[in-house]
């Protein structure tokens, strides 16, 4: 009897412990059942944080549309995603519930590094090589000359002025730099380079991309990777200065900035050496007072510049 009664005691001990895991594990599923219902946990206010390339408005906008009078306990991470989608610009999206009624909702957003140029359409792209978007052609703007053709029933042409103008930039800059001017269709891009995307809003540097380009996917051209990394690498200053980057074979970059230089930048490799030596070469032609109109880094340890400082 006494063996009996001394092994039926672990058990009694043992029962507390099931009970409060039994509590712990089925509170929180009851909790969330009786939230899903309850009409104390309406949503009645959204607020977004981290939207800087995008409006807060916009943003506001579709959240508002999509949970406000809906219950906090059912909006996921996914659902927000899914109606922020449209926003081009937003990467991720991260939910936080603040009870009993506020929708917290914290976007992350890509970060645009330059312009990109396939065919005769503009593309915005990441710094990851993804494609936010293309760049929205700039607005049209009614003139007296193409209402006048347009009564006429004729279409009016579109001045090449500016075209003309860039091309003329172009070759300047190049005959400064000692180097041979373009021609023909090589001339034309660079001219489109230069001049960047109609109505454009970001202050990025341009490029030309091979091959089709679709917004929201990510591009694999491996020159592109090249120049984003160099992009990237470079201190502020230069960055947003730098106007134009040209591709050439096995990864080989050339850098024009505006208002000259014109940089032979090479491969991506030695970026710390290469922009030091970039710095210092232009901070002795500002002493100077002498403006520099080509340097060639691509080996930084013999650096060429032009015009010779005496």
């Amino acid at each position: 009897m006494a063996q009996g009664g001394g092994a039926s005691r672990p058990r009694f001990r043992l029962l507390p412990t099931v009970l409060l895991t039994a509590a712990i594990i089925l509170l929180p599923t009851a909790v969330y059942a009786w939230g899903r219902s309850s009409s104390s946990f309406a949503i009645h206010k959204v607020v977004v944080s981290g939207a800087k390339l995008v409006p807060q408005r916009r943003v506001l906008r579709l959240l508002n549309r999509d949970y406000l009078g809906g219950n906090l306990f059912t909006v996921t991470t996914k659902d927000v995603r899914a109606s922020l989608a449209p926003l081009a610009y937003i990467s991720d999206a991260r939910v936080d519930r603040d009870f009993p009624g506020t929708l917290r909702v914290s976007v992350v957003e890509y970060r645009p590094a330059l312009y990109a140029l396939a065919g005769s359409h503009w593309y915005v792209i990441a710094d990851d090589a993804h494609v936010i978007c293309e760049a929205p052609p700039a607005k049209a703007k009614k003139t007296v000359a193409t209402v006048g053709a347009a009564a006429a029933g004729t279409t009016a042409a579109p001045s090449s002025g500016a075209a003309t103008e860039t091309t003329a930039t172009v070759s300047a800059a190049d005959a400064a730099a000692g180097l041979p001017a373009p021609t023909g269709k090589a001339a034309r891009l660079l001219a489109a380079l230069q001049a960047g995307p109609p109505g454009a809003t970001l202050p990025l540097p341009r490029m030309a991309v091979r091959g089709s380009v679709t917004a929201g996917t990510t591009l694999a051209d491996a020159g592109l990777r090249v120049a984003l990394a160099v992009v990237a690498g470079l201190p502020r200053a230069l960055r947003d200065s730098l106007a134009v980057v040209e591709v050439a074979a096995e990864g080989q970059l050339t850098l024009r900035f505006a208002g000259n230089p014109v940089v032979v930048w090479g491969g991506a490799e030695r970026m710390l050496a290469k922009t030091l030596a970039l710095r210092v070469v232009l901070d002795r032609y500002a002493t100077a007072s002498q403006k520099c109109a080509f340097v060639d880094v691509s080996i930084p340890d013999r650096v060429l510049a032009r015009p010779i400082l005496k």
